[in-house]
């Protein structure tokens, strides 16, 4: 124990200061040193109160630099996107820091493709099937049970322009059909508090071309044309549905304003 070492050292020579092991005065001592070791190793706590790996008060931090973790969030998946809050500000909203930002919070493998040359973005975003009758699965056959390239599914991705927007509806006590009647002690307007629901915001992509290079896409890897450079193709990547709200929310944050941003993303 540092503290017991510590007072030892302190103490004046002489037999009297040496007190025999396992005796009362030993004990004593002991005491002493246990005292100021739970204030040594508080003390000791307080340098990491700033560092997101190591702080002892992990909640107070994430509400001070405003981050919500979801609720299936592992105490390290919280401590990295902390991490990644923290530190941004040195950093330009570029595709490279947000790709790291992403990928420091736990999402490996992710990638971030600015859309330069601009392509039409419906080209990774408008939804299609993986597959439809009439059409060769990529190995030249039919796309047909039992065929291992077949596969039934959507493809494509979604714009994230802003958070989730909520609206606040009154649940009104007295409603039409509720048994209310008069001299019932009914007050029009009364309510019982207020029904919060997510509104679904539906982005389209701009029709003109020249807003194109302002949309850039979050997703797997992605092949370019060897010529333009064009982005041609781009993987799905996968996000658990528990890190939905989380994933979003680092995007959101570390993006450019004036900039949209299309997943192509399949929630898991």
């Amino acid at each position: 124990m540092l503290s017991r070492s510590v007072l030892n050292t302190l103490l004046p020579q002489g037999r009297f200061w040496e007190p025999e092991f396992d005796s009362d005065y030993d004990h004593l001592f002991d005491g002493i040193a246990e005292n100021s070791e739970v204030v040594y190793l508080m003390l000791q706590e307080i340098a990491w109160f700033r560092d997101p790996m190591r702080t002892p008060v992990l909640s107070d931090l994430e509400n001070e630099y405003g981050v919500i973790p979801t609720t299936f969030s592992t105490e390290s998946e919280r401590r990295l996107l902390l991490k990644s809050f923290m530190f941004k500000r040195s950093n330009p909203p570029t595709a490279e820091n947000l790709q790291q930002k992403l990928r420091d919070a736990g999402f490996t493998g992710v990638f971030v493709y600015p859309n330069d040359p601009p392509v039409d973005p419906n080209i990774f975003l408008a939804e299609n099937y993986a597959m439809m009758c009439n059409e060769l699965l990529p190995g030249g056959n039919d796309p047909q049970c039992g065929e291992p390239e077949a596969q039934c599914s959507l493809t494509g991705g979604e714009l994230v322009v802003n958070g989730d927007l909520f609206t606040n509806i009154p649940n009104y006590k007295n409603q039409c059909g509720n048994g209310v009647y008069c001299n019932d002690n009914v007050y029009c307007g009364d309510v019982a508090g207020y029904i919060t629901t997510l509104s679904q915001s539906v982005y389209a992509v701009p029709a003109d071309p020249g807003y194109w290079g302002l949309i850039f896409f979050v997703g797997g890897p992605a092949t370019f044309d060897p010529v333009t450079g064009e982005l041609l193709t781009i993987e799905q990547y996968s996000v658990p549905n528990a890190r939905r709200t989380e994933f979003r929310r680092i995007i959101l944050r570390h993006k450019p304003l004036y900039s949209w941003g299309g997943l192509i993303i399949e929630y898991t």
